[in-house]
């Protein structure tokens, strides 16, 4: 026997229908696009930006996406600066004249130390000045006088056996010298007139000739009508004698010699000048 109509079997995936006592749901449209007629909302104005106690714009805290890793940054506000103080007039003029003031003794006191290592420091002493030039020159005697109070120039009169010589001695601030020729520095100087020898012979003007590398193993006599020149003689390669030197022989003028033929007037030298 069938089903009545209606209390069937329903086929599969279908729904029954709904009681006839029940309600329909009542369907909503919901338009979720933006309509033409409404108008488009203006961008915000541009806020001024906060200003903290010293005028200066107050940091802004802006979000973005963050990750895990990131720490979560806060911006905390500027502490306030106390007011700058006031300077004193006074204070400052104060503070000025004592910065000039110290500049002052710095330069005065600099220049002080430059004067008194120049003008006032003594140089180099007396014994050390006729140590180091006579040894230097080999003289067999030495004196030297101060010209400058401070050691700076010295008048040297040197003595080697008959012939002598003036030198000037500059001595710089950290006491090294140099010589030149002194002539006529020497003399009148009372104290540098006692070294020279007391009598000039001709064993002497021969060492002097050789020493000065002038002559070697000549030989001297005074030449005839003067007292300071003198006829040396050198060897000559026969056995005979060499050449002839009219040497001057004063003080402080060295040795001074020239070509003569004076040695052939010289008894003394005339049996060893091979013209006898």
């Amino acid at each position: 026997m069938s089903p009545p109509h209606g209390e069937g079997a329903q086929a599969p995936g279908s729904f029954p229908p709904p009681p006839a006592d029940r309600p329909r749901p009542a369907v909503i449209a919901v338009d979720v696009g933006e309509r033409a007629d409404e108008p488009t909302p203006e961008p915000a104005a541009p806020r001024e930006p906060q200003l903290d106690s010293a005028g200066r714009p107050m940091p802004v805290h802006v979000p973005y996406a963050r990750s895990s890793r990131d720490s979560e940054v806060v911006s905390a506000p500027s502490a306030p600066r106390p007011p700058r103080p006031v300077r004193s007039p006074f204070w400052a003029a104060v503070r000025s004249h004592l910065w000039l003031g110290t500049i002052i003794l710095v330069l005065a006191g600099g220049a002080g130390t430059a004067y008194w290592g120049l003008r006032v420091h003594q140089r180099i002493s007396e014994a050390s000045i006729e140590r180091d030039v006579g040894g230097r020159e080999h003289s067999s005697a030495i004196r030297c006088v101060e010209q400058q109070s401070n050691g700076s120039v010295w008048a040297c009169g040197l003595v080697y056996q008959a012939a002598s010589v003036c030198l000037i001695a500059d001595v710089n601030p950290v006491g090294d010298w140099t010589t030149k020729d002194g002539t006529g520095l020497c003399d009148n100087r009372p104290e540098l007139m006692a070294i020279l020898p007391s009598r000039v012979t001709a064993s002497a003007v021969a060492a002097d000739m050789q020493s000065r590398l002038v002559m070697a193993d000549a030989r001297c006599a005074r030449a005839p009508g003067t007292s300071v020149r003198w006829a040396c003689l050198g060897p000559g390669s026969d056995g005979g004698g060499g050449d002839c030197l009219l040497v001057r022989v004063a003080p402080w003028s060295g040795l001074a010699s020239d070509q003569s033929d004076v040695c052939a007037h010289v008894p003394a030298l005339r049996k060893h000048n091979g013209k006898a």
